[in-house]
């Protein structure tokens, strides 16, 4: 773990995260964790133990964190040995995370995340306010009835990403008094559209007749890849020239959806116009390079990316899921599709690429609409408002 004092400390927020890979979540501690050490607020980190990406942009920004050996990330399978492993650490997670909140003396928890209760009776247990965030489109209903007892009883506020996030789990279009809509921020300083490309796009190999249409997300099936791919076949039939960038880390949870997106492309043989780049830190310049910023995802809360993408003033093709509708607006910033429509997709894209007057101005009124509502500062304030009101 990092050590960080504050001089002058306003209240100590124990972010647990029980996903250590990196994701939109995570992007968002970090941002508003940076931001809101210069107002006196300490932020300490408390994830699983695994994947070193995350933690390494703590240890950049020093922002204290603790790999939880007992803390562990659920596995995305009906091996059932793996779900019993699973539960008999959870009793030694919650007791983990109570000593770090008794240790650091911790005034709000803050947990990011719905099935996991190792955090939410830590703070219980050891007195901290909780903050209860949910980040999901996709829960059970099941499990949401199960969930909601928890949710009432032990949090002191409850964080929606989304306007579709509380109604998937609360199931009405109003917000109850404990409930608050929290959208992730974009630092529109580092995502904008002034940067110098040429190296770039030497670097990926493009030359300048090649029109780009990019995504970014890690390889996992409600991104959609399965229905992005086809689209790329389809929108070469006019553009040739046209190459796909896709920005991903290949997880170690989703090795087989990954063997069957690169057997697609193999058989769509387009083999010689995805270009597969892993995980990236330079998301910013990437995004420059792109003339059409696609996702295709089938599930979604509120994807930061596309606020990225927006705030670099790209224009947006990206299905209507999720809380997707509450970020683009159909028409003006972006064009919305049905979800798992290859076809649609393509047309979309198509529609852009043959009109780069429209494309441009969506891209602008798209940044200029991050900068109005999505920004990291209005976010930051946001949190730091939240945590005075639980306090």
């Amino acid at each position: 773990m990092m050590n960080n004092k504050n001089k002058q400390v306003k209240a100590t927020i124990l972010n647990v995260i029980p996903d250590e890979r990196l994701g939109g979540p995570q992007l968002r501690v970090l941002q508003v964790a940076k931001l809101l050490k210069e107002r006196g607020f300490r932020s300490i980190i408390a994830m699983p133990e695994g994947d070193k990406i995350f933690a390494s942009l703590l240890n950049e920004a020093s922002i204290p964190y603790y790999q939880v050996k007992n803390f562990k990330r659920i596995q995305p399978t009906l091996n059932p040995i793996a779900h019993i492993k699973w539960l008999l650490f959870f009793i030694p997670g919650v007791l983990s995370l109570a000593g770090l909140i008794r240790k650091n003396r911790v005034d709000i928890v803050h947990v990011n995340g719905h099935v996991y209760l190792q955090g939410p009776l830590a703070a219980k247990f050891s007195g901290a306010k909780l903050i209860w965030h949910l980040n999901d489109t996709r829960t059970h209903k099941l499990i949401r009835i199960l969930l909601l007892p928890f949710l009432h009883l032990l949090a002191n506020k409850i964080a929606v990403a989304a306007q579709a996030v509380n109604q998937r789990y609360f199931g009405n279009g109003t917000f109850a008094e404990k409930n608050i809509l929290l959208y992730p921020p974009v630092d529109t300083t580092r995502f904008h559209p002034a940067y110098n490309v040429k190296g770039i796009r030497n670097d990926l190999g493009l030359e300048e007749q090649n029109r780009i249409i990019g995504t970014i997300g890690n390889i996992n099936p409600c991104k959609g890849y399965e229905f992005f791919f086809p689209a790329a076949k389809l929108i070469k039939e006019d553009f040739p020239k046209a190459r796909f960038l896709v920005v991903g880390k290949e997880l170690d949870t989703q090795r087989k959806y990954w063997q069957r997106l690169h057997a697609m492309i193999k058989e769509l043989q387009i083999e010689d116009d995805i270009i597969l780049t892993g995980y990236r830190a330079d998301i910013p310049e990437l995004l420059n390079v792109v003339d059409v910023f696609v996702l295709a995802s089938v599930f979604e809360a509120a994807p930061i990316v596309i606020l990225e993408a927006m705030a670099c003033a790209r224009p947006i093709v990206a299905t209507r899921v999720g809380g997707i509708p509450e970020m683009v607006i159909d028409g003006e910033t972006g064009i919305l599709v049905p979800s798992k429509d290859p076809r649609a997709i393509s047309e979309a894209v198509l529609y852009l690429l043959n009109h780069p007057k429209e494309a441009k101005e969506m891209g602008l009124k798209g940044r200029q609409h991050v900068i109005d509502h999505f920004n990291l500062a209005i976010c930051a304030k946001k949190h730091e408002e939240i945590y005075k009101a639980v306090i």
